[in-house]
């Protein structure tokens, strides 16, 4: 895996690239960035939206089930002191699809305990709170 980064003005605006793929980032204005793009911590919390998506997404479509919807919401904070890292994590899943609890429940569990290596990363560091509805 190789990812590329440019800086693109005179702040902190900057061109992540890996492969065919370009992502802005920046930081918020009062920081002294023109909030051109995405910040770095917003996008740890993006990979582990992401990550888990694509675990759950692939189960329930392995088993054959409908998927007419999913969305996902990561709220998180951070600490006050250096380096602020996150304090608090809540992941929450929201899926309208024919698979059962069972079936859904067992899906969830099985990017949090095995695949989602976002997850596994953050964890690390924080409790990662994951609460699933039906949509």
């Amino acid at each position: 895996m190789k990812i590329s980064l440019e800086r693109t003005d005179d702040g902190f605006g900057m061109l992540a690239k890996a492969g065919n793929h370009e992502l802005r980032l920046d930081t918020a204005e009062e920081f002294g960035g023109k909030d051109g793009g995405f910040r770095p911590m917003q996008l740890m919390l993006i990979s582990l939206a992401g990550c888990s998506a694509i675990d759950i997404i692939h189960i329930l479509k392995k088993g054959r089930h409908e998927i007419r919807s999913y969305s996902s919401e990561v709220v998180a904070s951070r600490r006050e002191e250096m380096p602020r890292i996150f304090d608090s994590v809540e992941l929450v899943i929201t899926v309208d699809t024919d698979a059962s609890d069972a079936v859904l429940e067992r899906a969830v569990e099985l990017t949090k305990t095995k695949y989602c290596s976002a997850f596994a990363v953050l964890e690390a560091s924080v409790k990662v709170g994951l609460k699933l509805q039906r949509a």
